[in-house]
């Protein structure tokens, strides 16, 4: 420990000297050159930034936040995977929400099935049958991979710029 401590010293007297020096060849060599001062900010941000992450190494700063970085990384990867298959379905829930392909009440064929569209829920879009008074419910990102024939049983009403904005409220 007492070995870091002196390289971590030993560092920083360095690079104190090295902007002294800087500073001393601005000042005498380039006070007549217009903006030098950013060249030599930059360099010190540099040699500050370049300090900082070799104290933070050498006096091992970073070691428990490296810890708790990786765990939950594996911990976020674990979830993603777990729940990949409902993410998905709720960004094609949501693809199908705000599109305009298919609405509530539309027919809808979908895997030699017929029916109407009763509702349309973030994860899965519910049918009633035609043929039966049951009902299907298909993920929506089944919907969105495959084909499905749709006929439309509402005709499009033009709409204004009111009626929408109303609808966002």
């Amino acid at each position: 420990m007492e070995e870091r401590i002196i390289y971590a010293i030993l560092s920083i007297a360095i690079v104190a000297g090295i902007v002294i020096f800087i500073k001393i060849i601005e000042f005498t060599k380039f006070k007549t050159l217009s903006g030098s001062y950013k060249a030599t900010g930059v360099i010190f941000i540099f040699l500050a930034t370049a300090e900082i992450v070799y104290l933070a190494f050498t006096l091992k700063w970073l070691t428990p936040a490296i810890e708790i970085v990786a765990s939950l990384s594996a911990l976020l990867l674990f979830f993603t995977f777990v729940t990949l298959n409902k993410l998905q379905n709720a960004i094609s829930g949501m693809s199908i929400a705000l599109g305009t392909r298919m609405n509530v009440g539309d027919s809808l064929e979908f895997e030699g099935k017929k029916g109407k569209i009763k509702q349309i829920g973030l994860t899965k879009t519910i049918i009633e049958l035609d043929e039966s008074s049951k009902i299907m419910m298909i993920p929506n990102k089944k919907i969105d991979e495959e084909i499905a024939i749709i006929q439309k049983n509402h005709p499009k009403k033009q709409s204004t710029g009111w009626e929408q904005s109303k609808s966002f409220t």
